[in-house]
């Protein structure tokens, strides 16, 4: 019988180590709130950027490829110890990271009046953004949000 109880006693201490770690750190809902911070920012700054903005307006795609970068060092600059928002945050780090290189690119070419690069920087930004939207829905998922549709 003495054996039952020192497995009772080890998972106890576990436990009690478990919830100290827990109560110690951030709750998975404040670092849901920090990284979903970051990228409703993200996503307000580039909408205040192209409300007025005319399509061709090559400053205007330059202030997104910014605003990106901002993104992303605002992104890694997060201290997550919840592993799966961890995988979250790198996923938004290089979203961020491609839409500020095809972003760049683009404005590249066209300043190059070069069609046959800015049709295949467009495409990977294309490829950068439309990672957004699936991204989002899995983090809303995963905080307990409502995912976009």
């Amino acid at each position: 019988m003495p054996f039952f109880h020192k497995p009772v006693a080890v998972v106890s201490v576990a436990v009690a180590l478990g919830v100290l770690t827990v109560s110690c750190g951030e709750s998975k809902v404040s670092q849901c709130n920090k990284l979903i911070g970051v990228a409703n920012k993200a996503v307000t700054d580039v909408q205040a950027i192209t409300s007025n903005a005319n399509p061709q307006d090559v400053s205007a795609m330059t202030k997104i490829a910014d605003t990106a970068d901002q993104a992303k060092a605002s992104m890694e600059g997060l201290e997550l110890s919840d592993e799966k928002l961890k995988v979250f945050q790198q996923r938004f780090v290089a979203m961020y990271s491609d839409t500020s290189k095809s972003t760049r690119e683009l404005v590249s070419a066209v300043g190059a009046n070069n069609s046959q690069a800015a049709e295949t920087a467009y495409k990977q930004l294309q490829t950068a953004t439309n990672q957004e939207t699936p991204l989002v829905n899995e983090v809303n998922g995963y905080c307990g949000g409502t995912p976009q549709s």
